[in-house]
């Protein structure tokens, strides 16, 4: 059931808290926001992880290879697995790395997430060469047999580390969430604040189904009843506030904002239908539906101005 859900980089950049400052010291989620040097870094860690969850990306990579299933295939059978695009994406994350500024657990967790993406690079580029050159039909797939837990084992290390590095990144944007929330609400730009608060709310929403048993957990639903009654009640809000400040709207550009927050909102509506599938039908797709809808909302919030 395991489907990535992309952090909000907005949100980092606005709530960075908590492990460290530009000059290394443990500063506060204000002291570190303000750093250039740490929103920056911040920034391109969220880029580098929201990537890895990509069509193409650690998850789905690993997914295809366990579908795959070669240690109960014939070499006699067309076997075919995907390298994705983990090179590229693990570039990305080792130039975040590279940038000025310390954060503490989360450059911790980083360097832990390149290391077991290095291994699985490592033996996966050449096992990718195998099977798509058909080299397994010379040898009766013995390599492939031979190196498969070992392959699982190490996307299964690679996954955990990518787990552990977006909690680390989801503690420091928390850290100041509360305080750029009333940043918001004090500024009077209350479409900004709704929508800051409602893809907080949505990101706790998505996070409920974690494991595949949380599906049937009545526990796991009550928390999400709880959290689609309060959503609801503020998407509502959103629609006036949104329409009061379009009938207000004197540029272009503040009726394209406008715009984009409200298609946050439609996306986020299309959650809560796809959790309340998810409630009937128990169903893992179902899940992977409302991540693919937040992960949308994220991809949209993201680009407003």
């Amino acid at each position: 059931m395991r489907q990535g859900i992309a952090l909000a980089g907005l949100f980092v950049l606005g709530a960075c808290g908590g492990s460290g400052s530009g000059s290394g010291g443990n500063g506060s989620a204000e002291e570190v926001a303000s750093s250039p040097a740490t929103a920056a870094k911040l920034s391109a860690y969220t880029d580098a992880y929201n990537a890895l969850l990509e069509t193409f990306g650690l998850p789905a990579t690993a997914k295809t290879y366990r579908e795959a299933r070669i240690a109960s295939r014939s070499p006699s059978e067309s076997i075919t697995i995907s390298d994705g695009w983990i090179e590229t994406e693990a570039a990305k994350l080792k130039a975040a790395r590279a940038l000025p500024g310390s954060l503490g657990p989360i450059d911790a967790t980083a360097e832990a997430l390149d290391t077991a993406l290095q291994k699985v690079l490592a033996r996966l580029k050449p096992l990718y060469a195998y099977y798509n050159t058909k080299a397994y039909r010379a040898d009766g797939l013995k390599r492939g047999k031979a190196e498969d837990a070992q392959m699982i084992a190490e996307f299964d290390a690679a996954l955990k580390a990518l787990d552990d590095f977006n909690a680390a990144l989801a503690k420091q944007r928390r850290a100041g969430a509360d305080a750029e929330l009333n940043r918001l609400k004090q500024s009077g730009d209350t479409v900004a604040y709704n929508t800051k608060l409602a893809m907080q709310q949505a990101e706790d929403l998505v996070g409920l189904f974690d494991k595949p048993e949380d599906l049937r957990d009545p526990a796991v639903f009550a928390k999400g009843d709880a959290l689609v009654a309060s959503l609801e009640k503020l998407l509502a809000d959103q629609q006036k506030a949104i329409a009061d400040a379009k009938a207000k709207a004197k540029e272009p550009g503040e009726t394209s904002r406008l715009g984009m927050s409200d298609g946050v909102a439609d996306m986020l509506g299309s959650m809560i239908g796809q959790y309340r599938e998810v409630k009937q039908s128990h169903s893992a797709g179902d899940a992977e539906a409302m991540v693919t809808s937040y992960n949308g909302a994220v991809g949209l919030a993201n680009n407003i101005p």
